[in-house]
């Protein structure tokens, strides 16, 4: 039995949990189409959760393959392969439904929305616009379905981004303490998650949103800039105006892309430390297990204290696995064995201490004297006694002549700040300081060290 498409696509909404299994299963195994066995599985297990024989017949012939191929929601079906290909829009209604299901943007789509833009120039700027021109006409109305299309694009590619940061962030700040070897891998894929988002959507997605980054092919934008600057030349005011706006529409989402991606690179640089970490603890694994191999003797041969592992099981949990297989047996009990080295180390230095000779000291014993200390006193010194007075063009160069001409030797160029700070605190109530801003800044230069600046005048 037939049914409509209406109703068709009614009942897949009502039951769209299905629908979201196969669209998990594609997205996960990367790929446009679905097993067929995968989805007659799906349809196997929502008709068995009917509670009526009415519905589940009902449902039955809705989710025929022969009713979704003639309804159209099933675009292909290879019977030599065994995949069935659902209709890309319709796919697209129910990705709007959860928006941890909306596709992102990535470097191959923004690609080809770029190549459209630069075929939609070219055929437009060799027509002739005239309102009797077929051509013309024809390639107007695509030009603005394509420019809708890009709008819409942009908007749903900049909602998942922000949906996605939101999703990661919340599980990584959530997941702070990781106490066991599975929740850091846990962690650890998560992070992954965030670099291949960085890299893969959020960076191309700013490049295409960014006209003015220099590249060996034209912007996106620029090229819509040059359609709308085609449509100005040629007498076409009114569709000139409409694109420009088009083209403000899409680089509005510029600002929410980079709020993400600044969002997400505190993750980066966590995700390069954990990387960075467990690199130095798999090298110091592999050289711990080969000076165990540089010490074994022939007595000891096929009786390894550690085996080669395998380059999953080069963690810590690794030698409590293999250790009960070995000769020499150790006894693991299931406690923090890091608490217990750290207060094998404490009592290690308390032997060490006691090891060493004993000194006396008395009460009026009394630590040296900082140097940086005594030259900061001195520069205090020499600004209170200082004879500065109102108006000064540059405070930074006369500061600079002043703890120079006084400490000589001892001077050195960040004394500057400190010396300009204490002038401040001892002059600041009595006179004003305007700062001065100018491209470029002002700068000092001693002893192969330099100082930029915005510069101070002092004034009454």
């Amino acid at each position: 039995m037939n049914v409509a498409l209406d109703r068709t696509l009614i009942l897949l909404i009502e039951h769209k949990d299905m629908m979201f299994q196969l669209i998990d299963y594609m997205d996960q195994n990367q790929r446009k189409d679905i097993p067929a066995e995968v989805f007659y599985n799906s349809i196997r297990v929502k008709l068995k959760s009917m509670g009526s024989k009415k519905e589940t017949d009902r449902l039955n012939d809705a989710f025929d393959l022969g009713n979704l191929i003639k309804t159209g929601i099933v675009s292909e079906f290879n019977k030599s392969r065994g995949t069935i290909a659902l209709q890309p829009a319709v796919l697209d209604i129910f990705r709007l439904f959860d928006k941890e299901r909306v596709r992102g943007l990535s470097s191959a789509d923004l690609e080809n929305i770029r190549v459209q833009l630069e075929g939609a120039y070219q055929r437009l700027e060799s027509l002739s616009f005239a309102d009797d021109n077929l051509d013309f006409l024809e390639q107007h109305d695509q030009l603005f379905d394509l420019l809708r299309k890009i709008n819409s694009q942009i908007q749903s590619n900049t909602d998942h981004l922000q949906f996605e940061a939101d999703r990661l962030s919340q599980r990584l700040d959530h997941d702070q303490a990781v106490l066991s070897l599975n929740e850091s891998r846990q962690h650890r894929e998560i992070l992954a998650q965030v670099k291949k988002i960085y890299d893969r959507e959020i960076i191309p997605t700013l490049e295409f949103l960014n006209a003015r980054e220099y590249s060996k092919t034209k912007a996106p934008l620029t090229v819509i800039d040059d359609i709308g600057r085609l449509y100005d030349i040629r007498g076409h005011e009114d569709d000139s105006y409409y694109i420009d706006q088009y083209k403000l529409s899409i680089l509005s989402h510029y600002k929410a892309v980079e709020k993400v991606k600044q969002a997400l690179q505190r993750y980066l640089h966590q995700e390069r430390r954990h990387r960075l970490t467990y690199d130095a603890i798999e090298k110091a694994y592999l050289n711990f297990q080969a000076l165990a191999h540089s010490t074994f003797t022939e007595s000891l041969k096929d009786k390894y204290i550690f085996k080669s592992l395998d380059s999953e099981m080069l963690y810590f949990y690794g030698l409590k696995t293999h250790s009960a297989g070995q000769e020499a047996r150790i006894e693991w009990h299931d406690r923090n064995h890091l608490v217990y080295f750290n207060e094998c180390l404490i009592s290690q230095n308390a032997r060490k201490r006691s090891d060493s000779s004993a000194q006396i000291k008395t009460f009026n014993d009394k630590q040296q004297n900082d140097r940086h200390n005594a030259i900061k006193r001195r520069i205090e010194q020499l600004v209170n006694q200082s004879d500065i007075k109102a108006p000064v063009d540059d405070l930074y160069v006369v500061i600079h002549n002043l703890l120079a001409e006084n400490l000589k030797q001892d001077y050195q160029l960040n004394y500057l700040l400190y010396g300009v700070s204490s002038f401040k605190q001892q002059y600041g109530k009595k006179f004003k300081v305007q700062v001065s801003f100018n491209m470029p800044q002002q700068s000092i230069r001693y002893q192969n060290l330099v100082l930029e600046y915005n510069k101070r005048e002092f004034i009454l």
